[in-house]
């Protein structure tokens, strides 16, 4: 059976999935200021149900072919502790078969509410690139900004962004495996939720305001943004494993307004996409040894030395 890695951020993502996969079991409290994954203690319900496991400075936890890893929050640390959790596996003679990073995010306005669950069909940089243009007036509506792979934007950068296309350094955008798409999206049915497929944005600095979202809406098209599914995307991809990415809706992307977000909700989302993941392990499996070779289609996740200008 192909072992799969879910990839969260921080310790809450990790712990509501865990709970998810361990049914309708309610765990007691987890010891009072558990540590995160890297080096900290295990709480005493998930050493009754779950096995603690070592991954180099890391701890993750398993239930049969499953793995959970709390990585840390945005690009760097979710490559180094997806990079780390696989070189582990694959030197063990036990290697994944698919990394999904697995949280909890904004969703675009119309394209995915708090509460929904989006699957990613694009796992985009969407600020990994460069300035681009001359200063100018701040007070240029978003509705101007041209569409990202438009003439005037791959040319020159009109929108004032150049993404790592088209500065030569490689690709912005990571394509998941349809069959892997697919098969996420038939499981995750059964929650009963709504379930989105789009494109999810990984970025640096969390849009806070109403003018950067239109501007990334426009650009990208977006279901969702979050900050470590592109990087772990790459960090699979070196790897040549499968990867996917799965949001759990906590807020709407824009204008940042802690008291509008629901983050017990999207939490139990993801929850319910453990229980869904652990219920359907077997045929999720079944779509990995098909697809044998590139883990993305969107060509190396990384560029050849040298390559692009800056």
């Amino acid at each position: 059976m192909n072992r799969i890695l879910l990839v969260t951020a921080v310790s809450p993502e990790a712990d509501a999935v865990c709970a998810g996969m361990m049914g309708m079991w309610q765990p007691r409290a987890t010891v009072a200021g558990a540590a995160s994954s890297r080096g900290g203690s295990v709480p005493s319900w998930d050493r009754q149900l779950l096995t603690a496991v070592r991954l180099g400075p890391y701890l993750g936890r398993r239930s049969g072919s499953v793995t959970v890893l709390a990585a840390g929050v945005a690009g760097p640390a979710a490559a180094a502790g997806t990079a780390t959790a696989l070189a582990i596996a694959r030197a063990s003679g036990d290697p994944f078969g698919l990394v999904i990073s697995l949280g909890i995010a904004g969703g675009f306005a119309d394209r995915a509410d708090i509460g929904d669950l989006v699957v990613a069909d694009a796992l985009v940089a969407a600020d990994l690139g460069a300035e681009a243009g001359a200063d100018g007036p701040l007070d240029k509506p978003a509705s101007e900004l041209p569409p990202a792979g438009s003439a005037s934007s791959a040319n020159s950068g009109a929108d004032g962004f150049l993404s790592l296309d088209q500065l030569g350094l490689g690709p912005s955008t990571l394509i998941p495996r349809e069959s892997v798409v697919e098969r996420l999206v038939t499981l995750l049915a059964v929650t009963g939720r709504t379930i989105r497929t789009g494109p999810v944005l990984s970025v640096s600095t969390v849009t806070g305001t109403e003018r950067r979202a239109a501007a990334l809406a426009l650009r990208f098209g977006p279901a969702a943004e979050a900050m470590e599914g592109y990087a772990v995307g790459v960090a699979a991809a070196a790897f040549d494993t499968p990867f996917a990415e799965v949001r759990a809706v906590s807020n709407a992307v824009g204008c940042r307004d802690r008291s509008s977000w629901d983050v017990p909700e999207a939490l139990a989302g993801l929850s319910a996409v453990a229980a869904s993941l652990a219920a359907g392990i077997d045929t999720l499996a079944s779509v990995l040894p098909a697809a044998e070779g590139s883990a993305c289609g969107a060509g190396p996740a990384k560029p050849a030395p040298g390559a692009g200008t800056r």
